[in-house]
């Protein structure tokens, strides 16, 4: 079939309006997979080099010649010819990437100003990291496609309205009224274009930029009375009852002026008045928060906000708010409430005609639960064991309430690495919703209530939703659904208040750990799936917290909760799982001498304590891991030597192996090695890895002996690598529930054979005669393995830490 017959065809099945071929590449509204699969034509876009290079202008619009080269270096454009998004060569086509579509796009397009030409080109060189020639290159051109607000109180009484872009001269030029400048500085010049459509918001957004008095509180309440149409979609009556209203977020770092420190903020570099003792006493009492409330102002406190002020032990995270919807927080009392009745009814249901799946009876009774709930005015924390197929049991019940003419629009939250599953599920078990599914990210994601409104199931990740809370914050949701809900587990994070405010006949929170560290963290959960269900925070840290009443909480949470495991509903259905004895190993001399001399130089506070159980842990990994005079050989690591023997082994019965590390010093230790001796290719998933679905996918399709190396928590949720079974932990984790998660990427529905884990143990007595840090801490994971499988009970890792150490220094 050639392309023209296909565009012919599509012509009767697609609305087209503009031209088809830009339909192929709309982003993610339209996917046409599918169709061109159906069509014999390709679906997996060709990977080549492009180099960019800029002939000469054509009355006033500038020429181009593109090159592509294939993996081989051949010239592309020889033998093919491109029509559309395709590369044809007689009967063969080959898909273009998005990227080079675009850029085919822009070149033939007819654009008066010929420097916005050359600054399209160039940005999408940028982003696609195409090659330019010496000209492009040595010509620096902008090219500014949206802009950001950014409200920024002056005083009390006075709202600046600033407009951001991703450039710094092109803020400069926004602010001088400078559009579409050109600007030379020595022997350089840069050229800045807007594109018009922001050219047009720019134009708007200035005829009221600064606001005062009540224009402030009129425009929270209306936007469009200052700016009419479009531009804005805010109005406090269409957001959630619990939303109050909205936020400025101060960032703030101090400097020390005539000896006394003055706090300022990070943005504007104004002076803020913070009082230090004050917001100490805030931070001791919920560490865990990053926004803090003083004199009807919010600060934003990162890691090194909270350092200045004198805290060292603080998990590191990022915001790009700075403003956002405030609720009511039902955190110092009970502000907000939608709690039911908690009753729990159970009825069947009929399974839906549109899902191409067989259920087991357990995952039947799941969709029955979720429905009997939504049916009840309920919500729910669906809390399986990983690996009983969540995913599965909602998109059935999404097909449900299709049936029931209650999908649109539904909105799931989840993590980036899990869309493309959730898209592939869906295509796969409910074809019939798949071209309804939108992925909102992007640049080209929607801007509005209404565009949100028109589609039926919306995937976006919790930042996106974060980012974009005040479109969200206003559409009637018929579903919310958020999987791997401990992502929203911090209730003073900004993800947690985002999702929180959010408007939706039924919610769900999926996740198979919803406690990993507080019980604190399930109140966040069950606050958004039924706000007062646990009263306020300062009441449920009264009943619950202070003194743990397990049976108690169950109680309390069970009309709301659903949790199966895999030894309860799969028995019968999954091969057996081997945990294999240790292999306990003799410390290397090297090593020995690296741990005594790291337990002598560290020694006092909490700091040190977490850093040198860090570096042993390495060292007895490998010694080169925390000492880089030391040769990475193999000989320096009885580990690396059994993993290598363990993988020969393995390697005459043609299986494939999981390996687990997060330091990422050992991965690299452990690829170079394995890919010396076996001669085989070895991917790693860390938590730099964009695409994890395409690494294990290749992965899973290679036959015979294989290694895949993988840090615990970065594979902990949304893959599944049944086509491995054996999996080696090769330094363990101190959360016994997230080892278990990283071994159930192998053990989990699809796997057919046996599964073997391994746990490599080093042994020191010389310089640990009561048992070095991995032996000690494979005592306590296995006093603690029952715990970990009461998943509403939480795991307090600083107290094995300080056990582990106190255990070692003996």
């Amino acid at each position: 079939m050639t392309v023209q017959s296909y565009f012919d065809i599509l012509h009767d099945r697609v609305t087209i309006q503009d031209d088809l071929e830009q339909e192929i590449f709309a982003g993610d509204e339209l996917d046409l997979k599918e169709d061109l699969s159906a069509l014999g034509l390709p679906i997996v876009e060709e990977h080549l080099q492009v180099f960019i290079q800029m002939t000469g202008l054509s009355g006033k619009q500038p020429e181009f010649k593109v090159t592509m080269k294939d993996t081989k270096g051949e010239n592309v454009e020889f033998e093919w010819d491109i029509e559309g998004p395709f590369l044809r060569k007689e009967d063969e086509v080959k898909l273009l990437s998005e990227g080079i579509w675009q850029l085919y796009q822009v070149i033939h397009s007819e654009i008066e100003d010929p420097y916005e030409k050359i600054a399209r080109v160039q940005h999408l060189a940028k982003k696609y990291h195409f090659i330019l020639d010496d000209f492009l290159t040595r010509e620096k051109y902008t090219f500014v496609e949206e802009i950001e607000l950014e409200p920024k109180l002056l005083d009390d009484d006075t709202l600046k309205l600033e407009i951001k872009t991703d450039d710094a001269i092109a803020d400069q030029l926004v602010e001088q009224n400078q559009l579409n400048a050109s600007i030379k500085k020595g022997d350089t010049r840069q050229r800045v274009r807007f594109a018009p459509k922001v050219v047009e918001d720019i134009r708007k957004i200035k005829q009221k930029q600064v606001l005062r008095g009540e224009e402030i509180a009129q425009f929270a309440e209306n936007p469009h009375a200052f700016y009419g149409g479009d531009t804005f979609t805010f109005n406090l009556e269409d957001f959630s009852e619990r939303v109050k209203g909205y936020i400025v977020i101060q960032r703030v770092r101090y400097s020390v002026v005539n000896g006394k420190r003055v706090w300022f903020n990070t943005e504007s570099g104004e002076p803020v008045e913070m009082d230090e003792g004050e917001m100490r006493d805030q931070v001791t009492r919920e560490p865990d928060k990053l926004f803090y409330k003083q004199n009807n102002t919010y600060f934003y406190l990162d890691k090194k906000a909270k350092q200045e002020l004198g805290f060292v032990d603080q998990e590191e995270k990022q915001t790009k708010e700075k403003i956002a919807l405030e609720i009511l927080k039902n955190e110092d009392e009970l502000e907000y409430s939608k709690a039911g009745t908690g009753e729990r009814r159970y009825k069947s249901y009929p399974i839906p005609e549109g899902l191409k799946a067989n259920l087991f009876d357990y995952q039947k009774e799941g969709f029955f639960w979720m429905a009997s709930l939504a049916e009840a005015g309920s919500n729910g924390l669906l809390a399986d064991d990983m690996g009983l197929g969540k995913t599965m049991q909602v998109i059935t019940f999404l097909l449900h309430r299709e049936n029931q003419d209650q999908l649109a629009p539904t909105l799931i939250v989840l993590p980036k690495a899990l869309i493309n599953n959730w898209k592939n599920e869906i295509a796969k078990f409910a074809p019939s919703l798949s071209p309804f599914v939108y992925i909102h990210s992007g640049p080209s994601r929607h801007r509005t209530k209404a565009e949100l409104e028109k589609e039926n199931i919306i995937l976006t990740t919790y930042d996106t939703l974060k980012g974009d809370q005040f479109v969200f914050g206003q559409v009637d949701f018929q579903n919310l659904i958020t999987d791997e809900a401990q992502n929203a587990k911090n209730y003073g994070s900004a993800r947690s208040l985002a999702l929180r405010a959010m408007k939706a006949q039924f919610r769900l929170a999926m996740t198979g750990t919803p406690v990993e560290n507080s019980l604190e963290e399930l109140w966040a959960i069950m606050d958004f799936v039924e706000p007062g269900a646990f009263s306020s925070l300062a009441d449920f840290r009264k009943q619950y917290v202070k003194e743990v009443n397990t049976e108690k909480l169950r109680a309390l949470l069970q009309p709301y909760y659903l949790r199966r495991t895999k030894s309860e509903v799969l028995a019968d259905k999954l091969p057996t799982k081997h945990i294999k004895e240790p292999y306990y190993l003799s410390a290397s001399r090297i090593q020995q001498q690296l741990a005594a001399s790291i337990v002598s130089a560290r020694s006092g506070n909490q700091a040190n304590m977490l850093t040198a159980l860090m570096n042993l842990r390495q060292a007895y990994g490998h010694p080169s891991a925390v000492n880089d005079d030391i040769e990475p050989l193999v000989k320096h690591s009885p580990k690396l030597e059994k993993v290598l023997e363990l993988l020969g082994t393995i390697q005459k019965q043609q299986e494939k192996v999981l390996i687990f590390t997060e330091f990422r010093k050992l991965q690299s230790i452990l690829k170079v090695e394995i890919t010396r001796k076996f001669k085989i290719h070895v991917p790693i998933i860390d938590g730099s890895t964009d695409n994890r679905a395409g690494v294990v996918e290749e992965f899973n399709k290679l036959e015979g002996f294989q290694v895949m190396i993988l840090s615990p928590k970065a594979a902990g949720v949304g893959l599944t690598i049944t086509s491995a079974n054996h999996v080696i932990h090769f330094t363990r984790w101190w959360n016994p529930a997230v080892e278990n998660q990283a071994t159930d990427r192998a053990y989990r529905i699809g796997q057919e054979r046996d599964v073997y884990v391994y746990h490599l143990i080093t042994q020191d007595p010389g310089n640990f005669p009561n048992g070095t840090v991995e032996e000690i801490m494979h005592q306590i994971l296995i006093d603690k393995s029952e715990l970990a499988e009461d998943v509403i009970v939480p795991f307090n890792t600083k107290k094995m830490q300080s056990e582990v150490w106190e255990s070692v220094r003996k």
